[in-house]
């Protein structure tokens, strides 16, 4: 009977050592949550870092959708409205800068990118396409 307890000790602590000396550095970089940008953002729950907030949001929380052309692009303006964020399915945001002599119209300083309001439909034409959406 002492036989067996050694050998369920020695085989239980050869286990232990197999699957802990298996577990190298190189897991540790790819752990869910580790993934933070430059920003400290975590993209793998879902978070991408916002100019016109200045915060890691959740575009589908924070952002208004617009999903009725040929990507989803979500739209997020700055708390003050100076800034239209544009965020396309087809990756990364586009900023647009709100006009001084018309308050309902926001463009991108070096492209063809815009929001503005008209009859009280917003309006986003980004990537060749203009996304609505009623007030």
């Amino acid at each position: 009977m002492h036989y067996g307890k050694t050998f369920i000790l020695s085989t239980l602590f050869l286990t232990l050592v197999a699957v802990f000396s298996s577990c190298g550095h190189s897991t540790l970089g790819r752990l869910v949550g580790s993934d933070r940008d430059e920003h400290g953002c975590i993209g793998s729950a879902g978070y991408t870092w916002s100019y016109a907030l200045h915060d890691c949001v959740r575009l589908w929380e924070a952002g208004t959708r617009f999903d009725a052309g040929p990507e989803q692009v979500y739209l997020i303006f700055s708390p003050d409205s100076t800034l239209a964020e544009v965020f396309p399915s087809s990756g990364g945001s586009i900023i647009c800068k709100r006009s001084k002599q018309n308050p309902n119209f926001w463009r991108q300083r070096k492209g063809h990118a815009q929001v503005y309001i008209k009859n009280n439909v917003l309006c986003v034409e980004v990537n060749d396409f203009t996304y609505t959406q009623k007030q």
